[in-house]
């Protein structure tokens, strides 16, 4: 269990913890990660006897990267794992190369497609967990839960845990974190219903060598009977091959069944050898009616499940997680307005929904034997692939969607613009509720990543522009005395080389950031970014009333000054 403080009002209810993570797979762990970050008590169980030794799960996207920043693990990542940076596209008659991820996401450090194997990912998370003392509790299976006041969903729940090593533990917490995969026991015990249903395919997967395929690209075979894939896995082999059996086949699935399908597929120019893993499994496309019950919540794969088609399921996941951590971190401190807890559904479920829709189509498409269904891939992608591999406009959009860099919460109630701010027709630069742009900066006389800047746990407060009084910082650290250190006000300016800033001063010298963002050298405006590194307020001018306002909104009054609140 990790070793932290409590800053929950228990009302009473002498919680154990704040939050029980229940699954240890990358979405909890990531989830972990932040709430060690914020000191928020906690307790991740797994029934597994330890971490995954499967690749499974390998596709990791720019905007995953982006968010695993603040935890530091990412070079490792990057270090560990396979970029891929073409696509070629073998099609009867000739083959297409495509460049992965080389437009429409500059505004990222990471513009690469990384496969990673899952056990890597978890492996790294658990470093990080590992060395600040946080351990995950193995052998642990949910049981049951319980609400701590029958007539209050919002109370807090008891949960009882069979353990290996010491019978059944009874565990409170205030909030519950389904992370335990898509045959949920937290689903299940709160009475969460799961729609959708399954595919009638069954998936081929193997990590292994391959000779006769370039290396470092993605190679993919639509043919009539349905598709093979080749991922450039780097570890524990080279490759990772994904394709599908004929319906009603029942063979087992042998390196020597592998190379049939390898054959059919490339036309007999491919040779497997040396298979790492073998697998072969059913698939399905479901989502939880909702992603909240009272003091219990789901992310990943508890939440949501779909093809693996697009690599978004890991990621998918992870980035739930990151947008439930830090609201029920503030939970905890008695600095988070109901509304700000209840909008991890309203803002994740229908990201979520768009993810199972994209990724069933690109299924559809990738699948369908039907002589009318299957006319876009046989006929329509081979004649329109070398225009669609020249096209930037449409390549870029493409990436956008699959990076996820392009995900955004901007009907969301916890975002807002300033009553001076332009319609979004008009405004130039991203919404509230679009995810901060990235570009390098000088801070301090360092060449610094700005996303990095924003990046310590809890709000942070950008003021760009000219005409700010000095005391404005000041100002608006007293009017929200409550969150003390979980909030940073910062200057963002046109800056140079050749000056010295000041403390709190970032300097866009490059001009790459007032740029992405819509800024003015001329016009003051003021942001407030979320700690999920999203923007959640943006008005003109130098007046922060509706920053301050804005934010006590979400943290109802426990951002207040002790002189408000008096």
């Amino acid at each position: 269990m990790a070793d932290r403080v409590s800053y929950a009002n228990n009302d009473g209810m002498n919680y154990d913890v704040d939050v029980l993570i229940v699954g240890a797979g990358p979405t909890g762990l990531a989830l972990a990660a932040q709430l060690a970050g914020y000191g928020t008590s906690f307790r991740i169980i797994d029934r597994r006897q330890g971490p995954s030794t499967q690749s499974r799960a390998l596709a990791v996207q720019p905007r995953t990267l982006e968010a695993l920043r603040p935890f530091g693990i990412t070079a490792e990542m990057a270090r560990g794992g396979t970029p891929a940076h073409q696509l070629h596209l073998h099609l009867p008659d000739e083959t297409v190369q495509i460049g992965l991820f080389d437009i429409g996401i500059e505004d990222s450090a990471h513009q690469q497609l990384l496969f990673l194997p899952q056990s890597e990912t978890e492996r790294i998370l658990l470093n990080y967990l590992g060395a600040r003392g946080i351990r995950v509790e193995r052998g642990a299976e949910l049981l049951g839960l319980e609400r701590l006041d029958p007539e209050d969903p919002f109370a807090g729940m008891e949960a009882r845990v069979q353990r290996q090593d010491r019978g059944i533990d009874r565990i409170r917490a205030r909030y519950v974190v389904g992370a335990d995969g898509a045959e949920s026991t937290v689903r299940r015990r709160a009475g969460m219903d799961f729609r959708g249903s399954g595919y009638a395919d069954t998936f081929v997967l193997a990590d292994l060598e391959v000779d006769g395929v370039a290396p470092g690209a993605v190679h993919a075979y639509p043919t009539d009977d349905g598709f093979m894939v080749l991922f450039p896995l780097g570890n524990p082999a080279t490759w990772r091959m994904i394709s599908l059996k004929e319906r009603g086949d029942k063979s087992a699935v042998t390196l020597e069944y592998l190379q049939g399908i390898a054959d059919k597929f490339s036309g007999g120019g491919l040779t497997l050898h040396d298979p790492k893993w073998i697998s072969s499994f059913r698939l399905s496309h479901q989502m939880a009616e909702f992603f909240q019950s009272g003091s219990v919540f789901l992310a990943g794969d508890a939440a949501h499940v779909h093809s693996p088609v697009g690599g978004q399921g890991m990621n998918t996941g992870i980035q739930d997680a990151l947008n439930l951590g830090w609201k029920l971190a503030l939970g905890a401190r008695g600095l988070a307005a109901d509304e700000l807890i209840d909008s991890y559904d309203a803002e994740r479920r229908p990201v979520a929904r768009g993810i199972v829709s994209f990724t069933d189509r690109l299924f559809k498409l990738a699948t369908s034997r039907s002589a009318l269904a299957k006319l876009p891939r046989t006929k329509l992608l081979p004649a329109l692939a070398p225009s669609l591999a020249s096209s930037e406009r449409l390549r870029a959009r493409a990436f956008r969607t699959m990076s996820q860099l392009g995900i955004h919460y901007r009907g969301s109630t916890m975002t807002a613009a300033g009553a001076n701010r332009l319609p979004a027709v008009l405004a130039s630069g991203p919404r509230p509720g679009d995810r901060l742009p990235d570009a390098v900066v000088h801070y301090q006389q360092k060449e610094r990543r700005l996303q990095d800047l924003v990046s310590a746990p809890g709000f942070h407060i950008l003021l760009t522009g000219p005409g700010w009084p000095e005391d404005t910082p000041h100002q608006l650290h007293a009017a929200l005395a409550g969150l003390g250190p979980l909030l940073s006000v910062q200057r963002l300016v046109v800056g140079s080389t050749l000056t010295a800033s000041g403390p709190g001063i970032i300097e866009d010298v490059s001009g790459l950031a007032f740029e992405r963002l819509g800024l003015s050298a001329r016009r003051p405006e003021v942001l407030v970014i979320r700690p999920d590194g999203y923007i959640g307020y943006r008005s003109n001018g130098t007046d922060v009333n509706g920053a301050v306002a804005y934010l006590e909104r979400l943290t109802g009054s426990g951002a207040r000054s002790s002189l408000q609140t008096a």
